[in-house]
């Protein structure tokens, strides 16, 4: 993998620097958001340390960076939960195998992944391990919750913290997996994971269209904004619980309109489809808008109320330039789909 295709470029220089001068630490923990390159880092690091040429970082193509990107070399284990934990027995497995001295010129690594979730007695072994690392041996705890791990480990580790991906970095690793453009940036500004599977990505890509001509038709004051509601491709993702994702789209819709007068270009939706709305809309009704979606948000994580309901209410009042009402809706009947 080249220096261009990583997220955290700069993270890897810095190790790389420490190897150059022999300052690499015997145990790291890689601690950060998901989707932060945590993963893309360690073998990274692995393969630097145990490059054939020997020139201060992986040249990707030798026999034992192929290993490493491949997964399959002898001295380089990722380790990963056995069910929801990491188990006493996949450790005493790693001690057992790394036990006896590695091969001249190489350093063994070992990648715990979700090292938080490691049983008690798993961490004890673990750190019996890192009190007596074994030579030429780098251990790297991958986690999201670096509370979780025991303060004990985590002050025989060096740190590396893996800040939150940009907006466009994270477009950019959606484009690199194949992603259209416009999804991975409809993607990297949203708060969820997504399955890149065709059909997957057709229906995202029907209700980012959809929800753009809905957004539209809310802002003209158009009948059909309500009539939306009951169209089957509405229906079926109410049904698959999927009404938040909606209302995100449309909140970036509207987010996009906002912004276009004064950035000249959007963030994710076409210029061409968000420039006449805008150029019609006072930024003060869209921000009314945004508003009213976000009042519709909230209201639906009360199960005893009508998404239905919310959402009409959304709609009349962006239509009537008012702010939605949030409480007193004790008599909506709950509606069935």
């Amino acid at each position: 993998m080249s220096d261009r295709n990583l997220v955290q470029p700069q993270l890897l220089e810095i190790l790389r620097n420490a190897f150059r001068s022999n300052r690499l630490a015997h145990a790291y923990i890689f601690y950060g958001p998901k989707d932060t390159g945590k993963r893309e880092l360690a073998l990274e690091l692995a393969k630097t340390v145990n490059c054939e040429r020997q020139e201060g970082s992986a040249c990707g193509k030798c026999s034992s960076c192929i290993q490493i990107e491949q997964g399959n070399h002898p001295d380089v284990v990722m380790i990963r939960p056995d069910g929801n934990v990491i188990k006493i027995a996949q450790l005493r497995q790693l001690q057992s195998r790394f036990r006896y001295s590695a091969p001249e010129g190489v350093t063994r690594v070992a990648v715990l992944e979700e090292a938080d979730k490691m049983r008690a007695e798993a961490a004890n072994s673990l750190l019996k391990f890192l009190e007596e690392p074994y030579p030429a041996m780098m251990v790297i705890l991958i986690t999201e919750r670096l509370a979780d791990i025991l303060s004990t480990i985590r002050s025989r580790c060096q740190l590396v913290r893996f800040p939150e991906l940009s907006p466009s970095a994270k477009a950019a690793r959606y484009l690199k997996m194949g992603i259209p453009e416009h999804l991975a940036r409809l993607f990297a500004n949203l708060p969820y994971r997504f399955d890149v599977k065709k059909e997957e990505l057709d229906r995202i890509d029907l209700a980012y269209q959809k929800v753009m001509e809905w957004g539209s038709q809310i802002l003209s004051s158009s009948p059909e904004a309500i009539i939306t509601l009951s169209e089957p491709w509405f229906v079926e993702e109410v049904q698959a619980e999927r009404t938040h994702f909606l209302l995100d789209i449309l909140l970036l819709f509207y987010r996009d309109l906002l912004l276009y007068p004064l950035k000249g270009e959007t963030e994710i939706f076409h210029d061409s489809s968000v420039g006449p709305i805008s150029a019609k809309q006072p930024s003060e009704r869209i921000v009314m808008a945004m508003d009213n979606v976000l009042i519709a948000r909230r209201l639906l994580g009360k199960s005893q109320l009508s998404w239905q309901g919310i959402l009409e209410q959304m709609i009349l009042s962006i239509q009537q330039n008012r702010l939605s009402m949030e409480n007193g809706w004790q008599l909506i009947p709950l509606s069935k789909v």
